[in-house]
C-alpha cells in the first residue's frame, strides 16, 4: 500500500529518480518507488541511507550542532540526493538527477515529504535484548565480521557459546559485551 501511495505522490515530479523509506535503527527498507529503467537494490540503498544519516547524526551531536531538523544533501556528478528523517523511525532518501535546480528539488521534497509523513504508521518499538542489538550491530559495522563475536569474546571474557545466546547475558556481560564493541568500533557509545 505505501509503494502505491508514494508512487502517487512522486507522478508530478519529473527530475525524481527515486525514493527511499528507512526504518530506523536497523536501516532496513520500509518502502521505496524507483524510477523504471533504474536498477539498483533497493534494500542495500535504504541501509546505506539509514547509515548516512546515522553517521550525519553522531557528526553533528560531536560540533554540539545537532538539531531534529537536520538534512543531508549530496551532490554527485550524476546525481542529487537528499535525505531527511522524518521521525526517529523512518528516513527518507530521495535521488534526483544532477540536473534538477536546487530551489526545485527542496520545493518538491517538501510537498513529497509531507503526503509521505502522512502515510507513514505510528511505530512501536520492538523490545530486543541489549545483547542481541549489540551484537547486530557489530555485525553491520564491526571490521571483519566475520571474526567480530571471537574478537568479542576474547575482549569481553565472554564465550562463544554464551555469545551464540546474546539475549540471555547477564548485566555485567551486557556491560562488558559493550565496551568491547566500543573498542573494537573506536566510538565512545553504540548508537543504538
Amino acid at each position: 500500500m505505501m509503494d502505491r501511495y508514494i508512487e502517487e505522490a512522486v507522478a508530478e515530479i519529473p527530475q525524481l529518480i527515486g525514493v527511499f523509506l528507512t526504518a530506523m535503527p536497523d536501516s532496513l527498507l520500509f518502502s521505496s518507488w524507483v524510477r523504471e529503467g533504474t536498477e539498483w537494490s533497493a534494500e542495500d540503498v535504504a541501509a546505506y541511507f539509514g547509515d548516512l544519516v546515522r553517521a550525519n547524526r553522531q557528526g553533528l551531536k560531536a560540533l554540539g550542532s545537532w538539531s531534529s531538523e537536520m538534512q543531508v544533501t549530496i551532490e554527485s556528478a550524476e546525481s542529487l540526493v537528499v535525505l531527511r528523517e522524518l521521525s526517529s523511525d523512518f528516513v527518507c532518501g530521495c535521488v534526483f538527477e544532477r540536473s534538477a535546480p536546487l530551489g526545485m528539488v527542496r520545493l518538491h521534497l517538501k510537498r513529497l515529504l509531507e503526503r509521505v509523513g502522512q502515510a507513514l504508521p505510528e511505530v512501536q518499538p520492538e523490545d530486543r535484548p541489549r545483547g542481541t542489538r549489540i551484537m547486530e550491530f557489530l555485525d553491520r559495522y564491526a571490521p571483519d565480521p566475520h571474526a567480530v563475536t571471537l574478537r568479542v569474546s576474547l575482549r569481553a571474557g565472554i564465550s562463544l557459546e554464551e555469545l551464540k545466546a546474546p539475549a540471555q547475558l547477564s548485566p555485567e556481560q551486557i556491560r562488558r559485551l559493550e565496551e568491547s564493541a566500543c573498542k573494537i568500533l573506536g566510538v565512545n557509545q553504540l548508537s543504538l
